[in-house]
């Protein structure tokens, strides 16, 4: 089952890599914002799949509601408008990143009380995360 993950994750990048490629030139960015997302939808197949405790429903939702208002941008706003959207998208993003960040620094604070370890990659990881997050937004 280890390889079979690691293999998707791996065609998950490739197209991820290849997308971005192709989106350099007007004639074939169509196909590689189509391609990046079959990246993504691949990535997050995978992730969901090996989750144990996950709760499936709010991930379906969470897929379609963001896939609704993602192609309800996509088709009202102009081209000329788009460094506008695609800023406000990357804010989004930072402010979702600080906002991962901040849970897994409470999970962490939480099962460290009364404890002497503190690895300290992980806590510089987890405030970095929120720094950048946060300035991201």
């Amino acid at each position: 089952m280890g390889n079979f993950i690691d293999i998707a994750y791996l065609v998950s990048a490739i197209f991820f890599i290849y997308g971005l490629k192709m989106l350099s030139h007007p004639r074939t960015a169509r196909n590689g914002n189509i391609i990046a997302s079959l990246g993504m939808l691949i990535a997050i197949i995978v992730t969901v799949y090996i989750g144990t405790d996950l709760d499936f429903t709010k991930i379906i939702i969470a897929m379609i509601v963001g896939s609704i208002i993602g192609a309800f941008f996509a088709v009202r706003v102009q081209m000329t408008q788009m460094p506008q959207l695609v800023a406000i998208f990357n804010g989004f993003g930072g402010g979702a990143s600080a906002l991962v960040a901040s849970s897994e620094f409470l999970k962490f604070s939480e099962s460290q009380v009364g404890s002497a370890q503190s690895p300290t990659f992980l806590i510089i990881s987890i405030v970095l995360s929120i720094l950048v997050g946060t300035l991201t937004f």
